[in-house]
């Protein structure tokens, strides 16, 4: 079997990955500047890519998301998330983090499908031809030509 080359991330990915990883770390494991996610934790999010449990190069992928897609989704599902954190207690950092990860996971392919649409109505709307619409708006006028004068004398 040959081993997959290595991909290189584009400018676009660094970036995409960079506000992945600073979310996760900040909004939802609520680390300070001193810490950092675990290699585990990195290599957990990376599988996310391409729907595994983690990242490895010897496991076919079965999916293509983007670390956008997977950014929204943690964005889509925030509540639920914090609401599970407040309602359960986990033996460790990792047990904690394998459940955010289990509701991501059940809800990626939700986001992935919405994101999608909105891409698509977002093409539909610039090929739209508006040049055949026209609009012609009535223009005010004034019902009575005498201009009231009662509050004059207030001032």
């Amino acid at each position: 079997m040959a081993k997959k080359k290595r991909k290189c991330m584009t400018k676009q990915e660094k970036e995409d990955w960079n506000a992945l990883y600073n979310f996760v770390k900040e909004k939802i494991l609520m680390y300070d500047e001193n810490q950092s996610l675990s290699r585990t934790m990195v290599l957990r999010l990376k599988g996310l890519l391409s729907n595994k449990f983690i990242e490895n190069s010897n496991i076919e992928d079965s999916a293509n998301y983007s670390y956008r897609t997977i950014l929204t989704t943690f964005k889509f599902c925030i509540v639920d998330i914090q609401k599970g954190l407040r309602n359960h207690s986990f033996s460790d950092e990792m047990h904690k983090f394998n459940y955010i990860l289990k509701i991501i996971e059940n809800n990626i392919n939700t986001v992935y499908l919405r994101m999608q649409q909105a891409e698509k109505a977002k093409d539909k709307t610039e090929k739209m031809d508006v040049s055949i619409v026209t609009h012609t708006g009535a223009e005010y006028q004034r019902k009575t030509k005498d201009v009231s004068n009662k509050f004059d004398d207030l001032w």
